[in-house]
């Protein structure tokens, strides 16, 4: 970045290159852009049902609600995926005393674990020069961030009283 671009916030000036959301964003967006067009030409599946797999595969017999909570989506777009995996074939839902629960088929495992090899092939990608230290202290400040989202979550009640 030869010439950092510029952020104005609340009148101030903020290099790009000293803002941590502008940096969480770029590689957030192309790496899920990737990952989409790479799952929809070989899967024909997106990075919503790829992230709803995913979800199922760690925690087996969840409601959707759960899957929500567990990748950070919104739960229409949750209930629209899931409808589609399950119309696939991929994905199979049981009534257990009223609740809707959610289960992988075996081919939506197979699917899974043939996405986990590639999403893991990108990530060593990603990760490609990175000392196992700055891979720990990257996981940990990571895993910072993660749990302050509350507080942003806060933050963003008090500017909007929601």
């Amino acid at each position: 970045m030869n010439d950092p671009e510029l952020i104005t916030e609340h009148g101030k000036s903020v290099q790009a290159t000293r803002y941590a959301p502008y940096f969480l964003s770029v590689i957030n967006n192309r790496l899920s852009w990737g990952a989409s067009q790479v799952y929809l030409k070989l899967f024909d599946i997106g990075l919503n049902e790829w992230r709803i797999l995913s979800a199922l595969r760690n925690e087996p017999g969840v409601q959707a609600l759960r899957v929500g909570e567990m990748v950070g989506m919104n739960k229409s777009v949750v209930s629209r995926s899931t409808r589609r995996l399950e119309d696939m074939g991929h994905v199979v839902s049981r009534l257990d005393r009223a609740r809707r629960l959610l289960w992988l088929t075996p081919s939506g495992a197979d699917l899974h674990d043939k996405i986990i090899a590639i999403a893991l092939r990108r990530e060593a990608a990603l990760l490609d020069g990175f000392s196992q230290d700055e891979l720990n202290t990257m996981f940990t400040l990571l895993e910072r961030m993660r749990a302050n989202l509350g507080k942003v979550d806060a933050v963003d009640h008090d500017l909007t009283g929601r």
